[in-house]
């Protein structure tokens, strides 16, 4: 909250806030989002947009909450969006969907209508019978995230030189390579930073993975454990091998 309240200046006009989140995987319990909307209380100026994509996608019994259930008088300042892609496994229908204030709703529509007639009638049609039908599959898949989660992270924290957390939802990992910059690989080069880490492991083990400063927080890097447990095993058995010819 201390973080918060020291960004927001006069021309701030929104707060993106993502939880579970994209690319740690990382989420708010109830109480820190309620520290975070005490701040935005004393700055109505501020909007909110409260990213929700991977709201069911949460493990370990975490229960996710929304800023609007935390503090209903930000009510009238937040926009809610949401979608198809992660939870219902509908990434290419291209389905997306928010709620908020009547005026900001009119506005968004007047501009997206100008680019993007409608999105297709057969994805709304799908879209629909997903939401609406039955949801038992999303705990079934959410078992099968988990494990590769924990088999990720076990891994991980098996490599030398890696450190990873386990976060509480999404299908992403976000482990730090701090212990190995400054090692060198076996052609010589040194490591600098994040980006020259995955570089290293994509040229020396075949395994791609996103650099943690392109999300701006270095030095980590994000894998997505949405793929099969076989796949991810490989994966990091590469990336120990790679951390183990480091030195």
């Amino acid at each position: 909250p201390e973080q918060l309240d020291a960004a927001i200046t006069p021309k701030t006009k929104w707060l993106v806030f993502n939880s579970p989140s994209n690319p740690t995987g990382g989420a708010y319990t109830r109480d820190e989002i309620k520290a975070l909307t005490d701040v935005l209380l004393q700055h109505p100026h501020v909007w909110i947009f409260c990213d929700d994509i991977y709201e069911k996608l949460v493990y370990d019994g975490f229960q996710f909450t929304t800023m609007a259930q935390v503090e209903p008088k930000l009510y009238d300042r937040i926009v809610t969006m949401n979608g198809m892609s992660k939870a219902y496994c509908m990434t290419g229908w291209r389905v997306g969907y928010c709620g908020a204030p009547k005026q900001l709703v009119k506005a968004m529509t007047m501009i997206q209508s100008q680019g993007i007639t409608h999105t297709a009638a057969v994805s709304q049609a799908a879209a629909v019978a997903a939401l609406n039908g039955p949801q038992d599959f999303i705990e079934k898949n959410n078992a099968v995230f988990k494990e590769r989660r924990d088999l990720v992270v076990s891994m991980l924290n098996q490599a030398n030189g890696l450190s990873c957390a386990t976060p509480e939802g999404a299908f992403y990992v976000y482990p730090s390579c701090a212990g190995t910059i400054g090692k060198k690989t076996p052609s010589g080069q040194v490591i600098k930073n994040d980006e020259d880490f995955v570089t290293y492991v994509l040229e020396a083990e075949g395994v791609a993975a996103v650099h943690g400063a392109a999300f701006g927080l270095e030095p980590h890097f994000r894998i997505s454990y949405a793929t099969a447990t076989d796949v991810l095993e490989d994966a990091c058995q590469r990336i120990q091998r790679a951390c183990a010819n480091l030195s």
